[in-house]
């Protein structure tokens, strides 16, 4: 889901699961050993306008999603939790959670993170936490976000949500793995209603986000241009969070830009994203998910927002 600029709509305590069982007695006189570690399933799917190419079944657990786009938009694949309800209905309510409405969350709705803005021609890789359960996969995004108006398709409005136009695919999960979450360059831990950043480092770099709150979350990363340091890009988002359609932020306000996107999650979810940090660069992450019971986005009406800078090197 794709994230707003800052003030405007929704883009979204974990552990992966287990590990295999531990060291297993063979026979009396046997020696013991550690089970191996099972590994994490995999899906390919491959996204076009507008529609998904993907099985119908899909073993959980941990899974790594791999998002192909064969088509001449962006695209994205975010897993969705819907249980028994209809397709038509999962749809209609997406859209107060996507345009950051601030309304309760339907109850049944449940958010896996996945893979976003996949470029034409281009693949993206999250590994991420699956149970077992029906789920239906969803592209957010509009064709207004593939910004070259020459690369539209000719079949929609630029405002309307490729969900809206067939990319919303159910799927089931009846097994899970038991794998662990992998390795990766750091943690990016959610809570109600703050981030805890890992220490960062110049480079591409593969994070995990998990969602350690009750409430869902996700993560929006912006990035500074050179030379602004971390008291004036605090400066800077206060003032864009504050904006509103009847009252822009001031013209001297510096905008970051935006350089990544990881969730929605929900409670106990964990996903995982790739980036590239910039020496001394500034960058921000902010959550633009409401309370499942409805209420402000995050960012600016709960302070869910945290800044770090890169050490030069």
């Amino acid at each position: 889901m794709v994230a707003p600029a800052a003030g405007g709509g929704c883009r979204g305590s974990g552990g992966g699961p287990e590990r295999a069982a531990g060291p297993r007695a063979i026979s009396a006189s046997a020696s013991t050993a550690p089970a191996a570690p099972a590994e994490p399933g995999a899906v390919t799917v491959r996204a076009h306008e507008y529609g998904f190419d993907m099985p119908a079944e899909v073993e959980g657990g941990v899974v790594r999603l791999t998002l192909r786009n064969d088509g001449r938009l962006k695209h994205e694949a975010v897993v969705v939790g819907a249980g028994d309800t209809p397709l038509d209905r999962v749809e209609a309510d997406l859209t107060p959670v996507v345009t950051g409405r601030g309304t309760p969350t339907a109850p049944y709705l449940h958010f896996r993170g996945g893979v976003s803005l996949v470029p034409p021609g281009g693949a993206a890789t999250s590994t991420l936490t699956l149970p077992p359960g029906r789920y239906v996969l969803v592209c957010s995004l509009t064709d207004a976000d593939s910004t070259d108006a020459a690369d539209r398709g000719p079949k929609a409005a630029a405002e309307r949500f490729h969900y809206d136009l067939g990319m919303a695919t159910p799927f089931t999960v009846q097994t899970a793995n038991a794998a662990a979450m992998p390795p990766s360059d750091g943690v990016l831990v959610a809570r109600d209603y703050a981030f805890d950043v890992p220490p960062l480092t110049p480079g591409a770099k593969t994070l995990t986000l998990r969602n350690d709150g009750r409430q869902d979350h996700t993560v929006a990363v912006s990035e500074w241009a050179d030379g602004v340091d971390a008291a004036t890009a605090k400066a800077s988002f206060d003032a864009l969070l504050a904006a509103t359609p009847d009252k822009p932020p001031p013209d001297d306000v510096v905008v970051p830009d935006d350089v990544a996107f990881a969730g929605p999650l929900s409670a106990g979810g964990q996903t995982t994203f790739t980036m590239e940090f910039k020496s001394g660069r500034t960058y921000v992450f902010a959550c633009y998910m409401s309370d499942r019971s409805g209420g402000p986005l995050h960012a600016g009406g709960k302070g869910m927002v945290a800044y770090a800078t890169v050490p030069a090197g």
